[in-house]
């Protein structure tokens, strides 16, 4: 950190002890600036740097134009504000088009995105956030997961690749055929609630 005339700069690895940002990411940015207008450095004894307050300022106006762009629908309120949910909820909930956003925050939270209440502890050691509280399987209470029991009531032999266009003209949002898959195959793994 260098302090110069009233302001403060930052070195990428002091933006990266801050902010909490990865070093891959914080360089991606600078990279990127043509298209994201990440501010100019300044080379303070042959390492670049940035005014702290502009970086802060551009940065957090970067995430709000991120998250921008990934809410495709309006934000669901409607739900119980105390009940626990999943990143696939919690996007759904935000209005975000997939839980990827939700999975960034984890790792990189916007200022005044909650910490998850709790986790759920892979195999691997990694920490994933806590689904709906209770939840005995994935997509348990899904809307989605009763049309594909349908579906394969309907068609006991078909395979993934043949219910997934009729399952996505059900719904009124379009969903990726890799949530479908793991839709079926929570509906195959749980016929019944």
């Amino acid at each position: 950190m260098h302090r110069a005339n009233g302001r403060t700069y930052y070195s990428r690895a002091d933006l990266q002890k801050v902010h909490g940002l990865s070093q891959s990411t914080l360089q991606n940015l600078w990279t990127d600036r043509e298209n994201n207008g990440h501010p100019d450095a300044e080379v303070i004894d042959g390492v670049m740097h940035w005014d702290g307050t502009v970086w802060v300022v551009w940065y957090k106006e970067l995430q709000r134009q991120r998250a921008t762009a990934v809410t495709t629908n309006a934000p669901n309120l409607t739900g119980d504000p105390d009940e626990e949910v999943g990143p696939a909820e919690a996007a759904r909930v935000c209005g975000f088009a997939d839980s990827a956003t939700i999975s960034h925050y984890v790792k990189n939270p916007p200022e005044g995105w909650p910490d998850p209440d709790t986790y759920d502890l892979l195999p691997s050691g990694r920490r994933r956030p806590k689904g709906r509280r209770g939840l005995a399987y994935p997509y348990q209470g899904d809307e989605r997961l009763t049309l594909a029991r349908k579906a394969l009531a309907a068609n006991p032999g078909a395979t993934n690749a043949e219910l997934i266009p009729q399952l996505q003209e059900q719904t009124e949002k379009t969903y990726s055929r890799p949530t479908w898959n793991l839709i079926l195959k929570s509906a195959r793994e749980h016929p019944e609630e």
